[in-house]
């Protein structure tokens, strides 16, 4: 049970971060010491990128935009002066709320809501991996979950006068995404990246000190082969295939426990008997966090055919 009185957070609005450091942010959010239960990093990149999920291949996505990694799992996002790039790192879960690990997204999305409607776009959360303003897709939103450690990640990127898509993809059902200043919103990048903090403040209280660090890494986003086998589930692509080092992967725009899915693929070095009962011990274990997939058995079928 959670203490509300003593639950907090640490937030900061941060200007000038590049796109790669911000990634790198990212990329350590499940790792790094945190000197709060709850630390939220509101950011206004100071360059354009893609910052591609954690599961993606680069070959996935179309364009020539510079390419970084972000440490959540979903579809890529692009970023760039006009976007509000929000880093939620958490102790666990139910850090400032109660919260199962699979309601991540549903459970820390709400500040970041009442945040966008406040700058003048009704925003609402309809259990995909973005936010709708106005009934178009207005953010990405995604997470990060470790089972072992307990450790969690909400990661969005919200379009003020950047777009964040640069596909069609399935999981938009065919709606446009937008940006907020095509929506009616006057506020530019840094006004909306202070109003989220304001309301993440107001939400779970704000705690002194400051925010963890993390190493600067300058780590390129290598070029795995394309997946030998692909299926599209309800939060877009999935792929599975050999990586540059000959091990069978599972990714795409996957969403999953990191840990839960490394377990999967040591055991698949070892071509198992029955697929759908390792999936079942490994992906579908309790405590694992899966978004986006309607069926286990999918995944089954996926691996089978890259195998």
């Amino acid at each position: 049970m959670i203490d509300r009185s003593m639950a907090s957070i640490r937030a900061q609005v941060s200007e000038g971060l590049s796109a790669l450091a911000l990634s790198a942010l990212s990329r350590s959010a499940l790792d790094r010491p945190l000197l709060h239960p709850a630390e939220l990093l509101v950011a206004v990149p100071s360059d354009e990128a893609l910052a591609l999920g954690a599961h993606q291949r680069s070959c996935e996505v179309p364009g020539d935009l510079p390419r970084v990694r972000r440490g959540s799992g979903g579809a890529e996002a692009r970023v760039g002066r006009g976007s509000v790039w929000l880093q939620l790192s958490l102790v666990a879960p139910s850090a400032l709320v109660p919260c199962p690990p699979e309601r991540l997204v549903n459970r820390y999305v709400r500040p970041l809501l009442r945040a966008i409607t406040k700058v003048g776009v009704l925003a609402h959360y309809f259990e995909r991996d973005w936010v709708s303003g106005l009934k178009r897709p207005v953010a990405s939103i995604a997470f990060g979950h470790d089972t072992t450690s307990g450790r969690a990640f909400v990661e969005a990127i919200v379009a003020v006068t950047t777009p964040f898509a640069v596909r069609e993809r399935a999981s938009t059902m065919g709606k446009a995404p937008a940006t907020l200043a095509e929506l009616g919103c006057s506020a530019d990048a840094p006004a909306v990246a202070r109003a989220i903090v304001a309301s993440y403040e107001a939400a779970y209280g704000a705690s002194p000190g400051e925010l963890s660090d993390a190493p600067a890494i300058d780590e390129p986003v290598v070029d795995d082969p394309p997946w030998s086998a692909t299926t599209m589930e309800a939060i877009g692509l999935i792929g599975a295939g050999c990586d540059r080092n000959r091990r069978l992967r599972l990714g795409g725009e996957l969403m999953v426990s990191r840990d839960a899915l490394m377990r999967l693929e040591r055991a698949l070095e070892t071509p198992p008997e029955d697929l759908g009962a390792l999936l079942d011990a490994t992906l579908g274990a309790p405590g694992v966090a899966l978004f986006g997939v309607r069926s286990l058995r999918s995944l089954r079928d996926l691996l089978a055919r890259a195998r």
